[in-house]
């Protein structure tokens, strides 16, 4: 990867071991200016890694990487033009809300005045303004987050480094945190690289997010391209949920592609991608939402329901196929009492099918 091919922030090649463990594996990428760019995958899959990579507190065992057109990859923490945002907030308890924001100012030598302008901008833009005298013990979790992001934002750092910092929330001061950072990272316009493990969270705050699994990226692409066009039957799994039905092509023609399945018989899928000649396996998948479900005739359903699961606004259907062992869930909106044991017809919406790789 040439420079000019990095962005903002580049991943040329890099790769870090732990021993014989390969934590991150050969691993390029390109972060524009300004961009809110996520890494999202489960535990252990390299991420954290990446992230510390980027900080400094690790170092690269191969490959680079560069922030604005400077290699930083051997370059001390505090020579980065980086920050870093914990989990645990790491706010110090003896100091106040204001000393907490502005001890990273310290090695600056700024005059009073200019080090009490920072940290008045600060305070105001987490909107947490006259809480200066306060020690942390006296402010919410949710308020120690925001302080925690105020120190690292106060250095004006290039790109700030954020490793699932809402995760100790609960849930609803979380979703409400997700709104506030995003609209922080928009009014100052600093290239945030944000780790999580969460799929809503990603989804929720992201312009672009790389799925990471066993150290590598098997996906990078916006929000709605990830839930609606993962590229392979890992991300689909990872990212939201999934149903998964088994076929074989029967005909592959221009206009449309003739799959046998399950439960369906043989679908007259459109011809938005490529399956290969008849005789091949394949695995289609749908989200739950894009499936739905009939009323017909007493008794005459295809697919059983054999529980569900009530959310408030939708309800999720598990239904199995009467002739087969295909098992599906359904995503009901303002859905009427459906009981276990009910019979219906399962509809799919076929213009959301995807045809995936079968492994």
């Amino acid at each position: 990867m040439t420079d000019e091919q990095m962005g903002f922030v580049g991943l040329d090649a890099v790769s870090k071991s732990f021993g014989a463990f390969q934590a991150v594996d050969d691993v390029s990428l390109s972060v524009l200016k300004g961009e809110f760019f996520s890494l999202l995958g489960p535990s252990g899959c390299g991420k954290t890694t990446l992230l510390r990579m980027l900080s400094g507190l690790e170092y690269p065992t191969k490959g680079r990487i560069l922030v604005d057109g400077v290699d930083i990859s051997k370059m001390a923490p505090y020579r980065r033009p980086t920050n870093m945002v914990f989990q645990s907030y790491a706010i110090f308890p003896h100091l106040n809300v204001a000393e907490n924001i502005g001890y990273g100012l310290r090695p600056l030598k700024l005059d009073k005045a200019e080090k009490a302008r920072r940290i008045g901008e600060m305070l105001e833009l987490i909107g947490l303004t006259g809480y200066g005298d306060r020690r942390p013990s006296q402010i919410s979790g949710g308020q120690q987050q925001r302080v925690a992001l105020a120190r690292a934002l106060v250095l004006q750092p290039k790109v700030l480094l954020l490793d699932e910092p809402l995760s100790a929330l609960d849930r609803q001061l979380r979703e409400r945190m997700q709104i506030e950072l995003r609209a922080i990272q928009r009014e100052v316009g600093i290239t945030f690289v944000f780790v999580t493990h969460d799929q809503e969270e990603g989804l929720a705050l992201s312009d672009r997010i790389a799925v990471m699994e066993k150290g590598r990226i098997i996906q990078c692409a916006t929000p709605r391209t990830l839930y609606e066009r993962p590229s392979s039957r890992n991300v689909a799994e990872f990212v939201g949920a999934m149903n998964f039905i088994e076929g074989e092509i029967v005909d592959d023609r221009p206009d449309s592609r003739f799959v046998k399945t399950r439960g369906f018989g043989v679908l007259a899928l459109p011809p938005s991608a490529h399956c290969g000649a008849a005789g091949r396996a394949v695995t289609l998948a749908i989200r739950p939402e894009w499936v739905s479900v009939q009323h017909p005739a007493a008794g005459t359903g295809r697919f059983q329901i054999v529980g569900s699961t009530y959310f408030g606004d939708r309800c999720h259907l598990r239904v199995t196929a009467m002739d087969g062992d295909l098992a599906l869930t359904v995503a009901l909106m303002n859905a009427p009492v459906l009981t276990e044991g009910m019979k219906l017809d399962v509809i799919l919406d076929l213009t959301k099918v995807l045809i995936l790789e079968k492994r």
